[in-house]
């Protein structure tokens, strides 16, 4: 069995535009799509990777060598894994594309539809595939990274678990994100998606037991395989208001999601990068749904304001996003952070809000997380008030292998 961490890229200046970059040189990551690669480093550093294979394009090779540096492995270029070819949409403001039929089509029924002068999600998937069975040979029972790009990893995602492909969009992958796929020739199993939070360590798959060997270990064996159930302490449906908020000083700060029905407040503790990704994920939906991300908002100042009292119900470990076509209303799920490895339950609340109320919670986002630690105009990494050691200044250099 191969274990792929299929890792999107991290965010950069043509996704917080609300542009295709498709396959246009000279894209690297950002100040903001540094930090989240830093992050993305520190959450995968405690686990056995074996290789890690990336796109060759810039803000592919940026993310995969943050990786890299932290595990002492090389980034071997695979051309199979580029960005889908969006031809003569390069460049282009997603929302100047939203009328077109080619458009509409991609959003409904994309298989065998091309980019004007570019590909089809189809070929997309066939090369991606391609790619990862190549690298699956080379690593039959290994851990390895793959550093890609949304719609090629959505793509992917659908092949092994054998989805439609038209129904590709209903999938969300985050910049700096990690699906974790493990693929067999007895059948492959999706055991994260999407993924912004703490990892577990992925052991390798231990030998076939015995059939004496079942027998003894059959009743250990159904507890190890429960499934997790979700305990759903609130479903606010919908909010009156949702927010995010910091508390403390910069480079200390404690970040807060947030959001009220009638008499009910619940304020949850996160991450700064959960909400980075959390912004960028709601633009990336609010922009399938044909809206844009950064157009003017009816939510006021004051019902963006965090509510005191802020007493955190719990520490969020995942985020998940959807939408309520019937209602119009989106949805943001938060999972609890498990105290234990093996919980057998994990808290959830879930906020409902309505497009406006998104729309304005991603904007303000980015304004909380701008209030913080300054960035260094070399590496992007943020300045503590004690001093900063920036690795741009010290003759530090990526290692590259070509494929």
């Amino acid at each position: 069995m191969t274990t792929f961490l299929l890792i999107r890229h991290a965010t950069n200046d043509y996704v917080q535009a609300g542009r295709l970059a498709g396959r246009t040189p000279g894209v690297h990551i950002n100040a903001q799509g540094q930090r989240q690669a830093d992050d993305l480093a520190r959450r995968t550093a405690h686990l056995p990777i074996e290789a890690i294979y990336s796109s060759p394009l810039e803000r592919a090779v940026d993310t995969a060598n943050a990786v890299a540096q932290c595990q002492k492995l090389p980034v071997q270029l695979v051309e199979g894994l580029l960005e889908s070819d969006a031809g003569e949409w390069t460049g282009r403001k997603i929302n100047e594309l939203h009328n077109t039929d080619t458009w509409k089509q991609i959003q409904t029924q994309p298989v065998g539809v091309k980019l004007p002068g570019g590909e089809s999600i189809d070929e997309v998937q066939t090369r991606m595939v391609a790619a990862l069975e190549e690298i699956r040979n080379k690593h039959p029972d290994g851990l390895v990274a793959v550093v890609s790009h949304s719609d090629p990893l959505k793509s992917v995602v659908a092949h092994y678990l054998n989805w439609d492909l038209n129904h590709f969009q209903r999938v969300s992958i985050s910049p700096a994100s990690v699906t974790v796929l493990s693929v067999s020739d007895k059948g492959n199993r999706l055991l994260r998606l999407n993924d912004t939070g703490a990892l577990p360590k992925f052991e390798k798959p231990k030998p076939e037991p015995q059939a004496d060997e079942i027998r003894a270990d059959a009743t250990e064996n159904q507890k190890e395989h429960k499934t997790v159930e979700a305990n759903i302490l609130h479903d606010l449906n919908p909010v009156s208001r949702v927010t995010v908020g910091a508390l403390g000083e910069p480079g200390h700060r404690t970040f807060f999601l947030q959001a009220r029905q009638g008499a009910t407040l619940i304020s949850l503790v996160t991450e700064k990068e959960q909400m980075n990704s959390l912004a960028q994920g709601l633009a990336d939906l609010l922009a399938r749904l044909g809206e844009r991300a950064d157009a003017p908002t009816n939510v006021s100042a004051y019902d963006l304001a965090l509510e005191q009292p802020v007493e955190p119900l719990f520490h969020i470990g995942q985020l998940g996003l959807g939408y309520d076509q019937g209602n119009d209303l989106l949805v943001l799920v938060a999972y609890a952070l498990p105290e234990q490895e093996d919980a057998e339950t994990v808290d959830v609340v879930r906020f409902w809000a309505t497009r406006d109320q998104m729309r304005a919670l991603s904007q303000h986002i980015a304004q909380v997380a701008a209030a913080g630690r300054p960035a260094c105009v070399l590496c992007g990494r943020p300045i503590d008030p004690e001093g900063h050691f920036c690795p741009r200044r010290n003759g530090h250099a990526s290692y590259v292998q070509m494929m």
